[in-house]
């Protein structure tokens, strides 16, 4: 009987001991969590980057003034709109308009002078050419009567004296008249060419703003004297809120995919539910070095409309899309597995049954992926998967870290 027993123990022991072992150490079976579905549609490529919004060139100016003195008015303030031609401040003028006073009198008096001359002079002319023609005639005449005896040596000479010297008055008076007029006019052109150089430099006595925007800063206030010196004392910036850029920083292993005219989205975090669109408009040879990553820099052109609710400096997030498909097989990223290098789908062929196949792809969505072959339009494929342990798969693009099998494979 005990030997009975002492069978039934050792045989009870070892059932116990076989099932143990089969629920501790039975490898799982695979086990399909979700599923997708092989299908066409439209696909596109995209590059992610992150980009900042800037004010284009010529949209942020710095207004200065090139007068010396004292503001005598400043008009506006930061946040201040502001339209193009609008006076925005006043330095002294006081000084520089005596000058222009003391000039225009100097101006006034040498066109008098001018107009002096020419109507004394030709008087003078006018008597000296009388003079000059009776002095002749008389020289002439007492000419001719001394070729007949009729008249003395002495008195041909005297005629030719007075001859001589009607003439040389005459011709003195004519240079004179030439002289004067040419040295009045001079000084006329001298005192008009300082005149409008003074009034150029009452000109930077009043400030303009040379286009239409918002006052982003001012740097003097009224009261303050400003002295200018050999650079261009700044007093307010005014900046153009509608005319911004997007500058992305491309990464130096995309930018061979990035080309004009493509299609650009992008978000800023403000307004995280509003798509902002535009296309890459330049791309600028010259690297940017950020912590020692080497990006290019591509410029998007902002429409107004997007500019008015933007401001400079924001960060956007971008996407580059750099090609487009359409009516082409493609595929949930989830389902696209990675093992050994090779591409491959697992396709449901019943409960819990699948079966492995490679694949070949083309563009990687955000998130499709194209088939190029491997696989046919409709058929069922796990996007989420347990595969017994032996078995293991990379969820990954080419490219990144692989990671293990398991729930969500």
């Amino acid at each position: 009987m005990k030997k009975i027993l002492a069978v039934i123990v050792v045989l009870v022991l070892a059932a116990a001991g076989y099932f143990g072992y089969q629920t501790l150490f039975k490898k799982p079976a695979t086990q399909v969590i979700e599923t997708t579905v092989v299908e066409k549609g439209d696909i596109r490529g995209i590059l992610v980057e992150t980009g900042i919004t800037k004010s284009q060139v010529g949209a942020v100016v710095k207004i200065g003034t090139r007068a010396t003195g004292t503001i005598m008015d400043m008009k506006v303030r930061v946040g201040d709109k502001v339209k193009k031609g609008e006076l925005i401040a006043l330095i002294d003028d006081r000084e520089i308009n005596q000058s222009i006073a003391q000039t225009k009198a100097s101006l006034d008096a040498a066109k008098k002078t001018l107009a002096q001359h020419e109507l004394t002079y030709p008087e003078k002319i006018k008597e000296a050419a009388a003079n000059y023609e009776y002095a002749k005639s008389s020289y002439d005449r007492e000419n001719e009567l001394h070729k007949k005896d009729f008249t003395t040596k002495d008195a041909l000479e005297k005629a030719k004296s007075q001859f001589d010297s009607t003439a040389a008055v005459l011709q003195r008076l004519k240079s004179e008249f030439k002289t004067q007029v040419e040295i009045t006019k001079a000084n006329i052109n001298d005192k008009a060419a300082l005149l409008e150089q003074q009034q150029t430099k009452l000109s930077y006595t009043k400030i303009y703003s040379p286009l239409t925007g918002v006052v982003s800063d001012v740097t003097a206030q009224k009261g303050e004297t400003i002295v200018a010196g050999l650079q261009v004392a700044n007093l307010v910036t005014v900046l153009d809120p509608t005319r911004l850029e997007m500058w992305i920083y491309v990464d130096e292993t995309d930018i061979g995919r990035v080309k004009l005219s493509q299609k650009v989205e992008y978000y800023v975090d403000t307004y995280p539910n509003r798509t902002f669109n535009g296309v890459i408009s330049e791309i600028y040879p010259q690297p940017v070095v950020k912590d020692n990553i080497v990006y290019y820099l591509a410029i998007v052109k902002i429409p107004v409309e997007d500019a008015l609710m933007l401001r400079p400096e924001m960060t956007t997030h971008v996407k580059i899309i750099f090609k487009e498909k359409s009516g082409v097989l493609t595929v949930a990223n989830a389902a696209v597995k990675f093992e050994k290098g090779k591409q491959v789908l697992y396709l449901v062929k019943g409960k819990n049954l699948v079966q492995k196949t490679e694949i070949k792809t083309g563009i990687r969505g955000e998130d499709k992926t194209e088939i190029l072959s491997g696989a046919s339009e409709g058929a069922v494929t796990a996007s989420k998967l347990i595969l017994p342990t032996t078995q293991k798969t990379e969820n990954k693009a080419p490219g990144q870290s692989g990671q293990g099998s398991g729930a969500g494979r």
